[in-house]
C-alpha cells in the first residue's frame, strides 16, 4: 500500500514525507533496537512479550524511554487506525542520537510504522544454507533485536538471487544457527528439535509459542545443536516467524515430509484466531 501514516516522534506523518533526522543514531551506527509485530484489526499479537523484550534490549542500551507500556500500545493501536490496512505487521523502533564529541547527550527517538505481509505463493517454501562467518552476523546478546542487520540483509539477499525464500545460517563449528530472519526448527522421528539459544540466537515470540505448544499438547520436543551434516537426516523442517508463523521449508536434494508441520502450523494459527 502507498502512502500510510506512520508515527515519528510525536507526530503523524504520511511515509512519503517521513524523514530520519541525519543525527540518528540508529541511521549512523545501528544504535537502535525495534520490535516487528503482527496485527489484526486491532489487536497486537502478543504485544506484552514484544514489550518485556523491547525493555530488556532499552536497559542494556540504557535508552531512557519515558512512554510506559500501556502508552506505546495505544500510539500502535492509533497508528494502526490511521491507516485502512486491516492486518499486517507493525514496527516499533527505539533508536538514540549519537554526537560522537558528545555521546553522553543522547535523544531518544521513537518510530511507528506498519506494512502489509506479502503471500507466500507456494509451501513448503526453498532454503539454502550459508556459512555465518561469510556474513557480518552479530551476536552478543541474543535477546536484543537491535538494527544491525547488515549480514542478515546479506545472507536474504544471496538466498533470493538463488531463487530461495530464506537462508539458514551455520556457525564456525558447522552448527546450524537461525535464518536471516527467522528461527528454525527440524522434526526427527515424531521428536520437534531446535537450536538452543545459548548459539547467540534470537529468542524469537513465535519460537517461544511453538515450545509453549508442544508442551501443551504433548509433542516432544528439544532444543539442543543440530550439525549441518545431520540436516539431510531430518523428516521435516520450518521457519517461524512473527509474520508467517510457521513456514515448512525444504532444501535442494531433500523433501520435507510436511505432517506434523502442518498440525503445529494450525494449532499455531488457532491460537492467534482466539485472540482476534
Amino acid at each position: 500500500m502507498n502512502n500510510l501514516t506512520y508515527y515519528i516522534n510525536g507526530q503523524f506523518i504520511k511515509s512519503k514525507d517521513a524523514k530520519i533526522a541525519f543525527q540518528d543514531g540508529g541511521f549512523q551506527r545501528g544504535n537502535a533496537i525495534f520490535e516487528s509485530i503482527r496485527f489484526r484489526n486491532n489487536t497486537l499479537f502478543h504485544v506484552k512479550k514484544h514489550l518485556q523484550r523491547l525493555r530488556y534490549g532499552l536497559n542494556y542500551l540504557e535508552f531512557n524511554l519515558e512512554k510506559k507500556d500501556k502508552e506505546l500500545i495505544d500510539l500502535m493501536v492509533l497508528t494502526i487506525n490511521k491507516n485502512s490496512l486491516k492486518s499486517g505487521i507493525l514496527n516499533l523502533m527505539v533508536s538514540s542520537n549519537f554526537d560522537i564529541n558528545n555521546p553522553l547527550n543522547s535523544i531518544i527517538n521513537l518510530y511507528i510504522s506498519i506494512r502489509e505481509i506479502k503471500s507466500i505463493d507456494h509451501e513448503p517454501v526453498k532454503v539454502i544454507f550459508l556459512n555465518e562467518w561469510d556474513f557480518p552476523i552479530l551476536r552478543f546478546r541474543n535477546s536484543i533485536k537491535i538494527n544491525s542487520y547488515a549480514g542478515n540483509i546479506k545472507g536474504l539477499v544471496t538466498a533470493k538471487k538463488k531463487n530461495a525464500f530464506d537462508a539458514v545460517f551455520f556457525n564456525q563449528e558447522k552448527q546450524i544457527t537461525e535464518a536471516t530472519m527467522r528461527n528454525i526448527f527440524f522434526i526427527k522421528n515424531e521428536l520437534i528439535i531446535t537450536p538452543p539459544l545459548s548459539l547467540g540466537i534470537l529468542p524469537g515470540i513465535t519460537r517461544n509459542l511453538i515450545l509453549e505448544l508442544c508442551g501443551e499438547h504433548g509433542y516432544d520436543y528439544k532444543e539442543k545443536i543440530i550439525k549441518f551434516d545431520e540436516i539431510g537426516d531430518m523428516d521435516e523442517a520450518f521457519l517461524t516467524s512473527s509474520s508467517y508463523g510457521v513456514i515448512p521449508c525444504y532444501w535442494k536434494g531433500w523433501l520435507n515430509q510436511n505432517k506434523k508441520t502442518k498440525k503445529i502450523k494450525k494449532l499455531l494459527d488457532n491460537k492467534l484466531l482466539k485472540e482476534v
